[in-house]
């Protein structure tokens, strides 16, 4: 379950905001246990600008993860349409 808000800073400009948590369950491996529950929470903040009607940049990053598997994605994204 997560939330996510987008604002629009200008025409321009818009800032991208989220959160989520995720749950992990415990996993059995020919009869072994390998996991525990786990609980997963992620945040996450980007913005897009546009450059033009057609073309607009966007960066972003997530942080989370449990303790056991600590995660972080960072994108760059171009967005053209055509």
């Amino acid at each position: 379950m997560g939330g996510n808000l987008s604002i629009i800073l200008s025409p321009k400009i818009t800032l991208d905001l989220g959160a989520e948590q995720r749950f992990q369950t415990a996993q059995k491996i020919n009869g072994i246990k390998n996991s525990e529950l786990r609980s997963i929470p992620t945040i996450s903040a980007g913005s897009t600008y546009s450059i033009n009607q057609d073309t607009a940049v966007s960066v972003s990053a997530s942080l989370g993860g449990s303790s056991a598997a600590p995660d972080a994605i960072f994108g760059l994204s171009l967005w053209k349409k055509f």
